[in-house]
């Protein structure tokens, strides 16, 4: 058996849930005797209760932590109480596949391995703040898993004693997103461009609406539709969040969050795909989408968007220039040819590498050999 676990914000749902959650769901779509273990779940992932290990006490542990540093020699003892409902049932040769946090690795590897299964640590991001350093000092994984090389490099780069590394890439679901019919409809002439994700500043949503004022100075024919929120559905507008409402040029639209199949249609109505990054980024699962869905990416040049990119669909940009977005996005808006070869590029590239089968197959190899 395999057994997910993920970070303690973050709800096994389609709705409440976010990136990591969204990735396992399709996992456990693939394998369908995996089970996650979390802190909340529901069935908008179209998953039965029974695959899912609700673990109601990590509710105080989210508490404990919003208020204070918490040691690893204290959270260790703290995690083995609160997860014995998932150290009981371990069997010899199951799994335990962490995604993402470090300190639930580090204090349960000792209890996992006495039941004879094994860890799999699974890194989605390159923060490494002081309780995750001390963590990952601690850690012994059977196998260490990346969502890029770029992410690879940068732990190893701090912790060279990481062994058995492999990167498996997020992927997309192809029955979601695909191209819009060629004969389809539009509503109107003018491009419509689509940023899709959280609203914070290391997205760099400022950055792009900073280049739509550039085009609409410039009179480009487009127009930009902000799909996302601070966090994901119901989330209140931070003050980052209500300065790009009060500042926004005309030409930009906020139509906030979207899951499932409206994300997809929205990949659809639109002609572009911006993502305006300005950290870097692992991975960047919007290039993917976008790929999928047959329309060209404009992307900074960061983290791992570049291995994305490697077999065509995705223009490059400079990082933190609204000039260089808006550059690339007029280039495009003014040559329909371009846009549909790098469309087709996208779709090429994301049916060999990206789908879930690709990701799942990938995935499996590495449980073989664990």
């Amino acid at each position: 058996m395999i057994y997910h676990l993920i970070p303690e914000l973050e709800a096994f749902s389609a709705v409440r849930g976010g990136a990591l959650a969204r990735d396992v769901a399709n996992i456990m779509r693939w394998n369908p005797t995996d089970m996650v273990v979390c802190i909340d779940a529901d069935e908008t992932w179209g998953l039965p209760p029974e695959r899912a290990l609700v673990i109601p006490a990590l509710q105080s542990f989210n508490k404990l932590k919003a208020k204070r540093f918490l040691p690893l020699w204290f959270t260790t003892p703290l995690l083995r109480r609160i997860f014995q409902p998932l150290i009981s049932i371990l069997k010899q040769g199951d799994i335990v596949w962490c995604h993402n946090q470090l300190v639930f690795s580090a204090a349960l590897q000792g209890d996992i391995r006495a039941k004879g299964a094994k860890l799999a640590h699974h890194f989605h991001d390159g923060h490494a703040p002081h309780s995750a350093r001390a963590a990952l000092n601690a850690l012994k994984p059977d196998s260490s898993i990346f969502i890029s090389d770029f992410l690879r490099k940068h732990w190893l780069a701090m912790f060279p004693s990481l062994t058995n590394t492999s990167v498996v890439p997020n992927g997309g679901d192809p029955e979601l997103f695909y191209p819009a019919p060629a004969d389809a409809p539009r509503e109107s002439p003018t491009i419509k461009i689509l940023y899709v994700g959280r609203l914070h500043p290391e997205k760099g949503g400022h950055v792009l609406i900073d280049a739509m004022r550039i085009l609409h100075e410039r009179k480009v024919d487009a127009i930009c539709r902000m799909v996302g929120s601070s966090f994901s559905g119901g989330s209140k507008p931070t003050p980052y969040v209500q300065n790009l409402l009060d500042t926004a040029p005309p030409n930009v639209k906020f139509e906030g969050h979207r899951s499932g199949k409206l994300i997809a249609e929205e990949y659809r109505k639109s002609d572009i795909l911006c993502c305006p990054s300005i950290w870097q980024e692992p991975f960047g699962n919007v290039n993917v989408e976008g790929m999928a869905s047959g329309i060209p990416v404009v992307a900074s040049n960061v983290g791992g968007i570049p291995e994305i990119g490697a077999e065509g669909g995705i223009i490059l940009v400079e990082p933190n220039s609204p000039i260089a977005i808006a550059d690339a996005l007029q280039r495009l808006v003014e040559d329909k040819d371009l846009r549909a070869k790098l469309g087709q590029e996208g779709v090429r590239s994301f049916h060999k590498r990206f789908t879930w089968e690709s990701v799942c197959n990938q995935y499996n190899e590495i449980l073989d050999k664990l």
